[in-house]
């Protein structure tokens, strides 16, 4: 057939045979999908109000947790098979858009595009991506399930949302038509009737970090991801061997669930959950079980498929079959006899077919999430057809059914483990090494790395101190990461020493260095550490330095670890030959599994013919070469659906597709994921990385800051915001004479709908910097384009922010007064008059009046400080402590706002108040900055875009501190740990020297070896670490001072990624924090809490209903004086 030729769209990239579609064209065909659905169901704010889901039941004695929150490939003319005996002849006709193999006859699904003026909106309905047309049927369907099922503000149907919604971590663009927020098992069961009785193919989304495509659709995406506490249940089982979850859960965050539960009981063992992938701290469980996800460590035998113990189910037509409970099992076998006697005929004959069943087994005694599980059909008898069923849904992608709870066998997490990385001078030996340590030893991990991975680990300075070989090394070297874990000290020595003579006593396997012993294992996690981090970092690394409208691809092979050797080498060669010079070859070499990075532009025709060249070779390497996966552990998706057949042979991909029709014979749910009779799929509906802004150019969309982000259950998330400006971007960038009247209305919605959910509500606070793998602060882009906003016709805005700058004092000293006049007024009206009215003013002023709670602040009270001179101070006389003097900077919030009405542990004193008494105790020779109230850091300034003001008052900051410090030869405490880490960036360009001390420092460097802590709590308190000490690293250390200040006990994290306050945008967009904390939850006996953000804690009390205060408050009260202190001063 010809070679496709493509289009450029909103959309991406999209490929067809036949003509190019002109863009016009394509603009209209975007709004003729979705213009009938739009006009069926408008939509509202998505914000999610707070909820819970019952908890999930099991059984299991012991404590327990609850909590709510191949072969060859033969002809492609092979006729299909039959349809399975059940089905009707109409069913099986439905599902010819579902086709079933590479026959000539399917090319008929296939559509040319030959006219610009072509009537799209009338094109007839496919159940093909792109050819999915509204021909009513979706308006019917949001009908159907709107108010009945789910409420209206939860069925999203415009351009922007839906956009948003629908990007997932691949390189695939579809644009659904309808984005569903579902809450619990009951919705996907009544939606699912829908869906199949309209005929609305439905994707089910987590979240959204799988790379393969398997994520996105131009249909229904039902998404489960980010709507507050729904699917986030789940049960701890006995000592944590077992963990009862809902999909929502973060798999990082379950692994921290059996961690409290093992300190909270008291148990001896640690556990965890097997599967261990790189975005274990983003990607749901949901995803991980429908994707058979594993990782770095787990290997084959604790991967999902071999750790689960039982699920639910929700099938196509709304049943529920829950696999732990008999008598749903008794019934299922009952309602559902078609199917079960479907799967187990198909079980019966392929393991009656010895070569068949040997296949099966051998390709899934490594990694291989290629194609359905059909090792479920060859490891259980058919007289057991539940659980086949059950192993069949796991990997499955979401084509057979959704996963709403599932039970897992957890394995032991040992606190025991060291880690060595050995280079080898060959790929050969490298891989040769990992071969003979797979055979011959019980080593928990081994990570290959090849010559272009070192050459990006050279660039860590730790690194080239604890491995020096890998500096300039030569072209071939390679390298092992290799781990060993123990119960116990002597079983971690034993398998040490295991593995060392292992490698020493290996024929043909030379060590650079020609010694071992040379790469020595270390238990020190400070050494260990460094080695993980440069792994996990290697991704990144690519994907940080490609170029400006490229995108970075990540490939996921596996072959038997022998082989693993040469089929790196050829396709180390491939990538050479193909000119992707920024390739690197990684991956779990004890499995086998290598991970291929490379960046990719998909910006024209030659792009794409170059990756379909390249793509296809690389598959003939793995598949037919080496008898490899083409997908190790990163699912089919639509990546590869084209190859299955390559991989496994005709006769396995056959029975897949039997499989396919038993659950779903209709092709409604995620059609064309795992299998797809579009042997382009692959290339097509390519997602195009246009140019935005330089902040945020190097964004590869994997979604790993979503769970960092307050608004992601109100608004956008970073990532989405990036997509959608992304899209503005390449609108507003279009020439005129292109620009057409759809393409212009679409402009106009995404800059509408921008306004709340991309700049409004973003809390701008940069924790999505913390878990973006290329370190973008999405935040740094929102403040700037506040700042544009503000420049074009906003002058009275910057005037009033620059006559606040020039009276900043006077406007200080007016604050305390207004906090108190409203709290008498609360006192006399009640919170309630208050809050209602400033909600009035609120709406009216455009959000820019805060919005009244029970917790606000009342007017701080001034503490007396002596007053810093330029006058140099000698240096203090006891060497062996430190300096015991220091200037105070009062933050704003601390010296104007006091604790709040009503919170007796802060004894109606402020926060300078609190400091005076410490710095008293401890004999501490606090001096006060010069001009104290006519100073800012910028900060307040700085979040509304307004930088002139913000770098005028920073710059008057910092000139003062550099006096105040002699220059920096005193350190600078300050209260508040946002405004200290602002002012941080900016005085350390002008002096490097300065010291900044935040409040959890200043109290552990300074003030702890000067005090006694001899009245501590025995009572656990709860603490939340705002955003900026997070960034700072400062996170154990707070936690480290309150469990000394409660003698000994660990305090309650709030949990809390960010709280959404960002100074006092919170009390602006109430709906913010609301969102953001309606995860907070905590227990009973905890009485209050602690931080170091005046404003976070504002919010924190009022949607926790306990005070929050400084944690300065929590060490006046439990420390004395320590006797020596002023002698040793």
């Amino acid at each position: 057939s010809a070679r496709p030729q493509t289009m450029q769209t909103g959309m991406g990239l999209l490929a067809h045979k036949g003509a190019m579609v002109p863009v016009a064209a394509a603009a209209r065909l975007t709004l003729a999908r979705s213009a009938s659905a739009a006009a069926a169901a408008s939509s509202s704010s998505s914000a999610v109000p707070p909820g819970a889901a019952p908890p999930s039941s099991s059984s299991g004695g012991g404590s327990t947790t609850t909590a709510t929150t191949g072969g060859q490939k033969q002809s492609s003319a092979t006729p299909p098979p039959p349809p399975p005996p059940h089905l009707t002849a109409a069913a099986h006709a439905g599902f010819a858009s579902q086709p079933a193999m590479k026959t000539a006859a399917a090319t008929q699904h296939q559509v040319t595009v030959s006219a610009e003026t072509q009537d799209l909106s009338s094109s007839e309905y496919k159940n093909v991506d792109g050819l999915r047309y509204d021909d009513g049927r979706y308006a019917t369907f949001v009908e159907s399930i709107r108010d009945t099922i789910v409420p209206p503000e939860r069925i999203i149907t415009d351009a922007v949302r839906t956009y948003a919604y629908g990007t997932d971590a691949s390189f695939y663009r579809l644009v659904p038509k309808i984005v569903v927020k579902v809450h619990n098992e009951d919705e996907v069961s009544q939606i699912l009737v829908q869906a199949n009785k309209h005929q609305t193919p439905v994707t089910f989304r987590a979240a959204g970090t799988s790379l393969s495509g398997q994520a996105v659709t131009d249909s229904v995406l039902m998404k489960l991801s980010h709507t507050g506490d729904h699917f986030r249940n789940y049960t701890i089982h006995g000592n944590g061997e077992q963990i009862t979850v809902e999909p929502g859960l973060i798999g990082g965050e379950i692994n921290r669930l059996l961690a409290a539960h093992r300190r909270t009981c008291g148990h001896e063992q640690q556990y965890k959950i097997g599967p261990d992938p790189s975005s274990i701290d983003s990607c749901m469980i949901g995803g991980i079980i429908a994707n058979n996800s594993s990782g770095m460590c787990c290997g084959v035998s604790q991967n999902t498929y071999h750790t689960l113990k039982d699920m639910r189910i929700v099938l196509l037509d709304g049943a529920i079959l829950d696999t732990a409970d008999e008598a749903s099992r008794a019934s299922f076998m009952k309602s559902h006899a078609h199917l079960v006697s479907g799967v187990v005929d198909l079980a019966t004959r392929i393991q009656a077919d010895e070569e068949l069943a040997a296949l099966i087994r051998r390709k899934y005694s490594i990694k291989c999430t290629t194609g359905y599980s059909l090792n479920a059909l060859v490891d259980f008898p058919p007289s057991d057809p539940i659980e086949i069923i059950k192993r069949l849904m796991i990997g499955s992608e979401g084509t057979l059914g959704f996963i709403s709870r599932a039970t897992i066998n957890t394995v032991p997490e040992y606190d025991n483990k060291a880690s060595a990385f050995v280079v080898f001078p060959t790929v050969k030996d490298g891989a040769g090494a990992a071969s003979v340590l797979r055979k011959t030893t019980m080593v928990d991990a081994v990570e290959l790395f090849d010559t272009a991975s070192l050459r990006e680990c050279e660039g860590n300075a730790r690194m080239r101190e604890l491995v020096p070989s890998i500096v300039g090394c030569d072209e071939g070297t390679t390298a092992l990461l290799i781990e060993c874990r123990g119960k116990d000290k002597a079983a971690l020595d034993k398998r040490i020493a295991e593995v060392v003579r292992a490698i020493k006593e290996a024929d043909h396997i030379n060590v650079t260095g020609n010694d071992v012993e040379a790469y020595p294992f270390s238990e020190d996690k400070d050494v260990f550490s460094v080695y993980w981090d440069v792994r996990k970092g290697l991704i990144p690394i690519v994907g940080a330095a490609r170029e400006t409208g490229t995108s970075m691809l990540i490939e996921d092979v596996a072959c038997d670890v022998d082989k693993l050797g040469d089929m790196m080498e050829d396709l180390i060669e491939m990538f050479k030959r193909h000119k992707y010079h920024d390739a690197s070859c990684f991956g779990h070499a004890l499995e086998g599994n290598l991970h291929l990075v490379f960046s990719q532009g998909f910006r024209n025709d030659e792009e794409i013919e170059r990756y379909s060249q390249m793509m296809q070779e690389l598959c003939e390497i793995v598949a037919d070469k080496y008898g490899g996966s083409l997908k190790a552990e990163h699912s089919t998706g639509r990546n590869v659906a084209p190859f299955v057949e390559m991989e496994w042979g005709s006769k396995a991909y056959n029975l897949m597709w039997e499989l396919k029709r038993l659950f779903d014979p209709q092709g409604i749910l995620n059609p064309g994921v795992i299998l797809n009779e579009d042997e382009d799929v692959h290339k097509k509906a390519l997602k195009a990385s246009p140019p935005a802004d330089a902040i945020v150019d190097r964004c590869i969309e994997c979604g790993f800051c979503e769970s960092n982000c307050p608004s992601r259950d109100l608004s956008l998330t970073p990532r989405q915001r990036i997509t959608v400006y992304r899209e503005m971007s390449r609108l507003r960038a279009m020439d005129a004479s292109e620009l057409t009247v759809e393409d212009a209305q679409r402009l106009r919605e995404f800059e509408t709908n921008w306004t709340y959910n991309g700049e409004q509500t973003c809390a701008a606070d940069g924790m999505c910097q913390e878990k973006c793998p290329v370190k973008i602060n999405t935040g740094e882009l929102i403040k700037t384009i506040r700042s544009r906003n503000l420049a074009e016709g906003h002058a009275t805005e910057l005037r009033a922010a620059d006559f606040a700058a020039r009276n900043w004092g006077t406007l200080d000293r007016l604050v305390p007064t207004g906090l108190g006049i409203a709290t008498a007024a609360a006192s006399v009206l009640g919170d309630g008059v208050l809050t209602s009215v400033s909600k009035a003013l609120n709406n009216v002023s455009g959000g820019w009046v805060p919005v009244w709670n029970n917790y606000m602040p009342t007017g701080a009270k001034s503490a007396h400080f002596e007053v810093a001179t330029n006058a140099s101070s000698p240096a203090p006389a006891a060497a062996e402590l430190p300096p015991v003097e220091a200037i105070y900077l009062m933050a704003c919030p601390a010296r104007t706002m006091g604790p709040a009405r009503g919170d007796e542990g802060a004894g109606g004193r402020s926060v300078p108040q609190v400091l005076r008494s410490l710095a008293d105790k401890a004999d501490v020779d606090l001096k006060l900055m010069p001009n104290a109230t006519s100073l800012c850091c910028g900060l307040a300034f700085s979040s509304r875009g307004l930088q002139a003001a913000a770098e005028s008052k920073g710059d008057e900051m910092v000139d003062a501190l550099v006096k105040a410090t002699d220059n920096g030869r005193i350190p600078v405490v300050c209260d508040t740990s946002p405004c200290m880490a602002h002012i941080q960036m900016s005085a350390m360009a002008k002096s490097p020297s300065m010291q900044f001390l935040e409040p959890v420092e200043f109290t552990q460097r300074i003030l702890a070896p000067r005090l006694d802590f001899s009245n501590p709590r025995n009572e656990p308190v709860a603490i939340h670490v705002p955003c900026s000490s997070k960034k700072l690293g400062k996170e154990a250390a707070f936690g480290d001072l309150v469990s000394k200040c409660c003698n000994g006990t660990a305090p309650v994290s709030s949990g809390i990624p960010c709280c959404g306050m960002a100074g006092d945008r919170g009390l602006r967009y109430p709906q913010l924090t609301a969102s953001s904390l309606q995860h907070l939850k905590l227990p009973d006996n905890v009485k209050d809490g602690y931080s170091t953000s005046r404003t976070c804690e504002i919010s924190l009390s009022n949607h926790s209903g306990k005070h929050f205060r400084s944690v300065l408050y929590l060490v006046d009260e439990v420390t004395t004086p320590k006797k020596s202190s002023s002698a040793s001063a």
